[in-house]
């Protein structure tokens, strides 16, 4: 379904940017409690994507050790989203309406690691707690 009068790029930079824009409001360090996960409030114990804003926080304000402490698969994601927002941004420079799609070499040197790095987390923070 495509909204009217809006495009892809457009939406693509407002969701990246404003993520990436909020991460560099946030004050470091002011949210290193914030705990937004609902996973966490039921269950009490951390989902492979627990730490993620502070992560997000941590990376904007240079602060790489601490983003990997809150979460392993923030750089990767916070990569992700630094790559949609400059080629969201470049599609829209040129009057095109979509961002152009990755190559694949780039894509799976990016997807297989966040797999392998979300997989673990999950083994780790979900299937270790319900089986030990």
């Amino acid at each position: 379904m495509q909204w009217p009068g809006i495009n892809g790029a457009s939406i693509t930079a407002a969701v990246t940017g404003g993520a990436l824009i909020v991460s560099a409001i946030l004050p470091h360090g002011g949210v290193d409690g914030l705990e937004l996960c609902p996973w966490y409030y039921v269950s009490g114990h951390l989902c492979p994507f627990c730490g993620m804003t502070r992560g997000f926080v941590a990376i904007t304000h240079f602060d790489l050790q601490s983003a990997i402490e809150f979460n392993l698969g923030s750089p990767l994601i916070y990569g992700a989203f630094a790559y949609m927002m400059w080629a969201s941004i470049s599609a829209l420079r040129k009057g095109e309406s979509e961002v152009k799609p990755l190559s694949k070499t780039l894509y799976l040197s990016w997807l297989v690691p966040t797999l392998v790095v979300f997989s673990w987390m999950f083994y780790q923070r979900i299937v270790r707690l319900l089986l030990f």
